[in-house]
């Protein structure tokens, strides 16, 4: 079994102005464009895993998926990035930027309507349900 630890609270930056927007260096927004968003796959991890206090409800929520090899899951945790070239003392280097803190994303009204049940643990275990989620996660570009 793998669990993920799905993000379910809105990231405190998602409420600011369009202007606080417009009025951020080019760094700062690259920080605001990367911030987490809900239902981003947080971590991956094995059956049994102990999770901490903080791991639940309202902010997180755990999906136990029975049956899925956790290295088969284990790319959800990635981050996306972007490749560029930058000339450093003359020479062209590959540099890499982080454009988004999670890769990978439940779609947000599946992450919405288990966290509106109020249990913090979902369990997935019926076979056409895991292959739904896992066919439903969404792959950021």
């Amino acid at each position: 079994m793998a669990e993920f630890l799905v993000r379910v609270k809105k990231h405190w930056m998602d409420d600011i102005s369009q202007s606080e927007i417009d009025a951020m260096t080019v760094d700062e927004r690259r920080n605001f464009d990367s911030r987490t968003q809900i239902g981003d796959i947080i971590v991956v991890r094995p059956d049994g895993w102990v999770w901490g206090n903080e791991e639940c409800l309202p902010t997180f929520l755990v999906v136990k998926v029975v049956g899925i090899n956790v290295a088969d899951v284990a790319k959800f945790e990635e981050p996306l990035n972007e490749i560029y070239m930058e000339n450093i003392d003359g020479e062209d280097v590959a540099m890499n930027r982080l454009l988004k803190r999670r890769k990978y994303q439940i779609p947000v009204a599946w992450v919405e309507n288990k966290a509106q049940q109020g249990d913090s643990v979902v369990i997935v275990s019926v076979n056409a349900q895991k292959v739904a989620l896992i066919n439903s996660v969404i792959e950021k570009v």
